[in-house]
């Protein structure tokens, strides 16, 4: 599933910002433009942060943005932002950004399953770190989402 969310449109390769607030909006940008999201999910994954603070760092340099569904998710959608420099989170740098969107509590968990097998590859995990070749990325989701 991660390889169809994740597509030309919706990851961000040679991102520059300056906050990982900035970056919440403009990986979260591509769902808001396709209509997955309203603009206030955005926002509710910054206030998700702020009150409960960088949890959302799942491995290093590595976060999984996440809000609440009632706040403006239409469907489960996913993007990707690569980063040429590291922000902070708090004293967590981060290299790559995932917004997710789940329409409810439940029925995502088998995307989570297969995000978490995403997060154990090595050679996923360098890609991410190192923004490296899109299409070596795209190809690494669909080995992973083959593998299920």
């Amino acid at each position: 599933m991660i390889a169809t969310l994740i597509n030309d449109r919706t990851l961000l390769t040679e991102v520059s910002c300056d906050s990982w607030e900035e970056l919440v909006d403009i990986a979260g940008a591509p769902l808001v433009a396709q209509g997955s999201i309203e603009p206030d999910y955005l926002q509710s994954i910054k206030d998700t942060v702020e009150t409960y603070g960088p949890y959302m760092v799942l491995v290093d340099g590595v976060v999984l943005f996440h809000g609440r569904p009632d706040a403006g998710v239409h469907e489960v959608a996913m993007s990707l932002a690569l980063l040429r420099e590291p922000v902070h989170l708090g004293d967590r740098a981060i290299q790559a950004a995932f917004v997710f969107a789940a329409v409810d509590d439940h029925g995502h968990l088998e995307l989570l399953k297969e995000f978490a097998r995403i997060l154990a590859d090595d050679e996923i995990l360098e890609l991410l770190r190192s923004h490296g070749d899109p299409a070596d990325l795209m190809h690494h989701f669909e080995q992973a989402e083959e593998a299920r």
